[in-house]
């Protein structure tokens, strides 16, 4: 009996699901803030930024960025608080403040150091309280009050055991252990309410119509009525829970962080609201501090990391983190019973009912879910269900029901579109029957619209179908492809009044009444593109007007009954933070006028269709500048920054403390003086990083884009950027005395080279005519030198002449001498030989000879003489007829000797002149 007992408590607790809609939650883990994994207490500055009390020191957050700063002593920051314009922070054996620089960091100033503060052994400050003029501040033996106008700190209470400090309305109250709950009066401590009529120590307080109440670390709610504490509530679980940290909602309740067990939200009379634990979305269990921020939403300072509770969030989540439910494809709210499809069967939730349960036998993939008529349809994997509360009841037939619709004027009968074509379904005593398959189509039908005797099909992969069936609804008369309007995955089609809409990644088509053709709609396909296109899905929750799934937001259509046309309505929830399955997209509206819409993971519930108006300004958090010379230095953000032509990066820090869940935020800017007046495409990144600007002057412009929408607001940072030197003022003066100093150089070089030229081409004049009368005496020369040329070659003529008439002469004179030498002598031939030899040795011809020769080379005989003094007259003959290149035959006539004493005259000659017997003796002649 305890195991069937054991086993069906397991097989209940499996089947059913905790329903808890709570509010969106953001995780922020350490390494996501870049600090220890604790955090003390937290506060909010009057700009809206969030500052945490760190193991590690003050954590800034903006909405953007994480900045941390160390505790100045490198010990744990426990409190922080914000006061009258300045924050606060405690610490080990130090409190101060931190105030804000130019540049837009953070620097601390100690009051302990200021004021010389004397500390008990080892204090340290665990709670500051901001109380009109005046904060509070609070170690575990003493309270402190600091004055910011006079500077000035006094000791109020001085006792062991203080554990929190509380300010409910105009009045202070403490909580000592074993002692009990004090208000300090007057500057002095009375105790109210003894510890022995209360039950742990006190956490939290609030002011209520009655009176004051308080919550205790047991996790009791006590109200002081006349003086004496009444339990309003105690301890709603099993086992024990232990609470640490709490603060007052505005409706008198408390949002209280425990250890081990969350977040405990509790209404003014104890009742538990919701709880949100690791199980639900919170990062860790153990809940150090609570803050309830400006616009009313909780974050949490954990054990391991920081949380933020949307609280004020129009839109409530509903996550199945035990993944019991599955996947959820569809929804519907059915005589106050809410369903949900998944990929794991059909689940109910009752009414008045927070936990879904299974519905026995709908194991399976759930498609779609209809009220038809008053009857729930379930299509489903296996087949299509009817259901009845929690029970499902199978129709007979073929298995794969993609989806079901009426046939107008046919209330008995329905059409199923299935896995394998189109099947008829008929009521016959109120029980319905699968009646027939409409014969002649077989292709799979997810998509399906009946419009009189027209069946429209909807195929992913093969497109829009138009099938004409015969009045029964028995088999298909015609078949065609809408090719117009193409095919696309998650496409879907529709019956919107008398129109046919299909929808798919080109845009959505529209076949009005009483046409043939589908047209796409210019404006229904636009919005969806500028939205960004992610599925085709069409939800019709009225008859005039459906919904549609985008990237950016939901977008509603309705139909203007007048003249036809559409009109849109935007709802800016991501896709990202939708989380539905895409082509199986679910929304339904429920009783409430809220919407449902499915997602991966549960459910999300849009309470109304507006999102909360974002007023938060944007504003630029710093302004980092690197050099090429220099280290990364921040700019001063309220004053004219001019910066060095070195500067090689300029990024820019900004943010909007934007901290709502599933607002959609992204950013514009334009950089004005850098050639473009355009604003940027819309970013997420809370920074801009610029390279390599030029020399200007430049206004960095940013506005934030919310939910698509453009903010009015914008932020501005005016920089200059220097020219480099060679382009500055003083650069320009120096280059103007330089170009006049130039000037002044040039024309001086001018006026000399021209000079020079002048010159030059005087000078060129001058030589010209001294080369032209070169020229002329060169020309005259050679006139002279062609005259003397020609005296000579008529010298050389005559003395040719000469010398061939003196050969012939005597060749005639030494022939007829021979002759007579052949005669008997007789005293007329002793006469005539004579005579011949008187004229074969006539000087007169020598003499006519060497006036010829001198004639026509003066110098040989002078040079001769210098090398040879010692040549004899019959020496020079013999070299001036060697000279004129006779032959020994042809001077031997001249000599009247012989050849053969021509030789030997010619060998004494050599010896004369020192001629080795290699050398050419007429050649050496010649040559001189």
């Amino acid at each position: 009996m305890k195991v069937f007992l054991f086993l069906c408590c397991f097989c209940c607790s499996f089947l059913t699901v905790q329903s808890q809609e709570l509010p969106p939650i953001r995780n922020f883990s350490p390494a996501a803030y870049g600090a220890e994994n604790q955090n003390w207490m937290v506060a909010q500055s009057a700009d809206r930024k969030m500052y945490f009390a760190n193991n590690q020191g003050l954590l800034e957050y903006n909405g953007e960025q994480w900045n941390l700063y160390p505790t100045p002593n490198e010990s744990i920051m426990r409190s922080v608080a914000w006061h009258d314009g300045r924050l606060y922070s405690g610490a080990y054996m130090d409190f101060g403040y931190w105030e804000k620089q130019a540049n837009g960091t953070l620097t601390y100033k100690s009051i302990v150091e200021d004021l010389q503060v004397s500390l008990m052994e080892d204090e340290q400050f665990w709670n500051l309280v901001s109380s009109e003029s005046i904060l509070l501040i609070q170690s575990l033996s003493r309270i402190y009050a600091f004055d910011p106008l006079q500077n000035t700190l006094k000791m109020v209470v001085e006792m062991e055991g203080i554990t929190k400090l509380f300010k409910v309305g105009n009045q202070i109250f403490f909580h000592a252990s074993d002692k009990g709950l004090y208000q300090i009066i007057s500057g002095e401590p009375r105790l109210i309410v003894s510890q022995e009529a209360i039950d742990g120590a006190i956490i939290g307080m609030s002011e209520t119509d009655v009176g004051l109440s308080f919550v205790t670390d047991v996790n009791t709610l006590y109200k002081l009525e006349d003086g004496i504490p009444k339990i309003i509530s105690t301890n709603q679980f099993s086992q024990s829970v232990t609470v640490y940290s709490s603060v007052t909602l505005p409706d008198g309740g408390f949002a209280l962080g425990t250890i081990s067990n969350g977040l405990l939200v509790i209404d003014d009379q104890g009742a538990i609201e919701y709880q949100i634990n690791q199980s639900n979305g919170l990062s860790n269990n153990t809940v150090l501090s609570v803050f309830l921020d400006r616009d009313q939403n909780l974050w949490l300072g954990l054990d391991n990391g920081i949380d933020y509770i949307n609280v004020t969030s129009t839109i409530k989540t509903f996550i199945d983190r035990t993944g019991k439910l599955g996947t959820i494809y569809d929804a519907i709210y059915y005589q106050d019973y809410l369903y949900l499809g998944s990929n794991q069967g059909l689940y109910v939730k009752p009414p008045g009912s927070e936990q879904f349960q299974f519905v026995e036998g709908t194991n399976g993939q759930v498609w779609n879910l209809r009220n038809i008529e008053g009857t729930l349809f379930c299509a489903h994997n296996l087949g299509t269900f009817v259901i009845n509360g929690t029970t499902a009841t199978k129709i007979e037939g073929e298995a794969g029901t993609w989806d079901i619709q009426p046939l107008v004027n046919q209330p008995n009968l329905l059409i199923q579109g299935n896995y394998t074509g189109l099947y008829v379904l008929e009521n016959i005593n109120g029980e319905w029957i699968q009646r027939n398959k409409v014969a002649g189509f077989d292709i799979s039908s997810k998509d399906i619209v009946v419009d009189d005797n027209t069946i429209y099909v909807g195929h992913e992969y093969k497109g829009l179908y138009e099938i004409l069936v015969d009045d029964d609804f028995r088999s298909v008369n015609a078949i065609k492809i809408i090719e117009s309007v193409g095919i696309g995955i998650n496409s879907d089609v529709i019956q919107l009044g008398g129109d046919i809409v299909y929808s798919n990644s080109r845009g959505i088509y529209v076949k009005s009444k009483g046409t043939d053709k589908f047209i796409r709609n210019e404006f229904m396909s636009s919005q969806i593109d500028s939205n960004g296109y992610t599925s085709g899905k069409m939800i019709k929750t009225k008859e005039d007007s459906f919904w549609m799934f985008s990237d950016k937001s939901l977008t509603q259509f309705s139909k203007e009954p007048i003249n036809d046309s559409y009109e849109s309505s935007n709802i800016f929830i991501p896709h990202y933070n939708r989380s539905e399955t895409k082509g199986y997209e679910s929304l339904i509206q429920l009783p409430n006028q809220n919407y449902l819409i499915s997602t991966s993971q549960g459910y999300l519930i849009l309470e109304g269709k507006d999102l909360i108006e974002n007023n938060n300004e944007i504003r630029i958090s710093k302004v980092l500048v690197k050099s090429r010379k220099r280290e990364d230095r921040l700019l001063q953000l309220q004053e004219p920054n001019s910066l060095q032509p070195s500067t090689s990066t300029i990024e820019f820090f900004f943010y909007t403390t934007d901290y709502d869940v599933f607002s959609d935020l992204k950013y514009q800017y334009i950089l004005e003086g850098n050639n473009d007046d355009n604003w940027s495409q819309p970013f997420e990144k809370g920074s801009v990083l610029f390279e390599n600007l030029g020399y200007g002057d430049y206004n960095f412009r940013i506005r934030a884009v919310i939910n698509g929408i453009e903010a009015e607001d914008e932020s501005s940072f005016q920089f200059t950027i220097n020219p480099p030197f060679y382009l500055s003022k003083v650069a320009i003066v120096i280059y103007v005395f330089l170009i006049i100093g130039l000037v002044f150089l040039l024309s001086r070089i001018f006026r000399w080279y021209y000079n020079r030229k002048r010159d030059y081409e005087l000078e060129k004049q001058r030589q010209q005519m001294e080369l032209d009368l070169l020229q002329s005496q060169k020309d005259i020369a050679e006139l002279k030198n062609k005259q003397l040329n020609s005296d000579i070659e008529s010298r050389n003529r005559d003395l040719a002449i000469k010398t061939m008439a003196m050969i012939r002469k005597n060749e005639s004179l030494n022939q007829l001498r021979g002759e007579l030498e052949a005669l008997p002598t007789t005293n007329e031939s002793k006469s005539l030989k004579k005579m011949l030899d008187k004229n074969l040795n006539s000087k007169q011809d020598w003499i006519a000879f060497e006036e010829a020769f001198n004639n026509a080379d003066k110098n040989f005989f002078k040079k001769i003489k210098d090398k040879h003094p010692n040549l004899t007259s019959g020496d020079l003959r013999l070299c001036v007829y060697l000279r004129l290149n006779l032959t020994s035959k042809e001077i031997a006539p001249l000599l009247n000797i012989s050849p053969r004493s021509v030789e030997i005259k010619r060998y004494r000659l050599r010896k004369k002149m020192d001629l080795s017997r290699e050398e050419s003796l007429t050649s050496y002649i010649v040559e001189i």
